[in-house]
């Protein structure tokens, strides 16, 4: 009798305990789908739409909205203060060399001898001022327009800007028609060297063979003539035959080339800037497209992607497991 007694108390015990793991078990079941169901209450899923009109407006921020821990959260606003610093350092270096080359050409005053041999007699004349005049091209445009009424030579198309202008100074490097101011081509190829007021000769018929014209020479067509180049007074006087100086050449006046030169140097500064501003641009273009990708990755791998959502789990009745099926929708 005391064998089988014992022998119900630990059947008893052993129920006992395993009554209590199986209430154990239900409890964590239930316990880890009500900290599922709280977690999945707390995700707002995120509007990829909205993460990319923020990246648009600002580079990275739609990608802070959608996951702050993102490589590219903090990628491209680095990127946009790189390229802004870009364009404000390239765009100060263009401003800065504009000022040289504007004022090579009109804010420097300059003192420079030219020499000439005529006869075998020795001539000089010493210049000082500015390297550009406006009145050297005024004399020899007004000159070339009562030549040729026509074309290149009417009214308007050789006027320069009354004040140094943007459009000026581009015009005085660009343009073969307004090399005359230029002082080293005025004194080389405009001015009688004997003279020593430095004489403007173009309308002198004795040196008409130095400016040579295109086009044909019937006088029916002689609005198709135009300047092209010159012979330098100098050699004329002298008989010397040479070869005509285009005014596309260097040597035509090297204070234009050099001017030419250092405004391609601020040009090429200004070529810099504008690039960083097409990078500047494809930075939010790109910013913006990164954020809808990523939200949509976000977006993919939540807990959560309806807000409607079905649930099972298990319920301890009687001290029987009975299976149960949910519903729940997130508002």
């Amino acid at each position: 009798m005391k064998r089988l007694v014992l022998i119900i108390m630990g059947l008893l015990l052993i129920g006992l305990a395993q009554a209590q793991e199986l209430d154990d078990l239900i409890f964590q079941i239930q316990n880890d789908s009500l900290q599922t169901d709280i977690i999945k209450i707390n995700f707002d899923k995120k509007d990829a739409r909205r993460a990319m009109l923020y990246s648009a407006i600002l580079p990275g921020a739609g990608q802070f909205y959608a996951d702050r821990s993102s490589f590219t959260t903090y990628l491209f606003p680095v990127l946009e203060l790189a390229m802004i610093g870009g364009i404000v350092y390239f765009n100060h270096q263009g401003n800065e060399k504009t000022e040289v080359f504007e004022n090579y050409a009109t804010g420097e005053v300059i003192t420079q001898t030219f020499n000439y041999v005529v006869g075998g007699q020795e001539y000089s004349y010493t210049y000082t001022g500015p390297r550009y005049r406006r009145d050297f091209q005024t004399a020899v445009q007004n000159v070339l327009m009562n030549v040729n009424a026509y074309d290149i030579y009417d009214g308007s198309f050789f006027r320069l800007d009354a004040t140094n202008s943007q459009h000026f100074y581009e015009d005085i490097g660009k343009y073969n028609k307004y090399i005359f101011g230029w002082v080293d081509w005025y004194h080389r190829f405009a001015t009688d060297p004997t003279s020593e007021d430095a004489a403007f000769i173009l309308e002198d018929p004795d040196y008409a063979f130095v400016w040579i014209f295109s086009g044909s020479t019937d006088p029916q067509l002689v609005h198709r003539r135009r300047w092209e180049q010159n012979y330098a007074i100098e050699d004329f006087m002298n008989g010397v035959i040479t070869q005509p100086v285009d005014p596309d050449r260097a040597e035509a006046s090297p204070l234009r080339a050099e001017y030419i030169g250092l405004r391609t140097a601020a040009n090429k500064e200004y070529s810099r800037s504008r690039l960083f501003m097409l990078g500047l641009a494809f930075n939010h273009i790109a910013s913006a497209v990164d954020a809808v990708f990523l939200t949509n990755r976000v977006n993919r791998t939540s807990l959560t992607q309806n807000d409607l959502k079905f649930y099972y789990c298990l319920d301890n009745r009687d001290n029987r497991l009975s299976p149960m099926v949910g519903l729940s929708y997130k508002f």
